[in-house]
């Protein structure tokens, strides 16, 4: 499986805050709900369920003299832009704002928590070597596969059909 959101969401805050402002930098998961949302995805793929948690990171001690703040609030916006979650949107979940709180430390650093609503598919697929057993058959975590059509040929009434896309 590839990484989940909160790994992608730490992994783009790394590479993006100065060296000198991730001193102190924790991320974990915090208050982990399941959401029944059962699905066929195709293709041998199933949606158990959706994960939901609060995800947490902190800077105990976030240079704001150095650094400025609204750095952070920054990268987590395009973040969310580049990578928030379609699953969210199917599901009509509305309420995934990030949440901040900074606390000033002394007159050059803050502590800086910031708690984010995030969402990950529980998706499987029939594998005899898999680890989950469900149904009679073995099933391994997998990340959804989703094949999109390019360009196809629509028909009607007539059978010269209409092409759609770059068809």
């Amino acid at each position: 499986m590839s990484e989940t959101q909160l790994e992608s969401l730490t992994a783009f805050f790394r590479a993006n805050v100065p060296e000198r402002a991730m001193q102190g930098f924790t991320s974990l998961i915090d208050e982990m709900r399941i959401i029944p949302a059962a699905k066929d995805l195709g293709l041998g793929q199933y949606r158990q369920a959706v994960i939901r948690y609060s995800a947490q990171l902190a800077w105990e001690r976030f240079p704001y003299r150095l650094c400025p703040p609204q750095l952070l609030v920054s990268l987590m916006e395009a973040w969310l832009d580049d990578y928030g979650s379609t699953v969210m949107d199917e599901l009509g979940i509305t309420d995934a704002e990030p949440d901040w709180d900074v606390s000033p430390e002394d007159e050059e650093t803050a502590v800086v928590v910031l708690t984010m609503p995030l969402i990950e598919e529980l998706v499987i697929r029939q594998d005899e070597n898999g680890a989950v057993p469900w149904r009679g058959e073995r099933w391994s975590l997998v990340d959804p596969e989703v094949l999109t059509a390019f360009s196809a040929t629509v028909f009607s009434t007539d059978p010269a059909g209409a092409p759609v896309g770059d068809a």
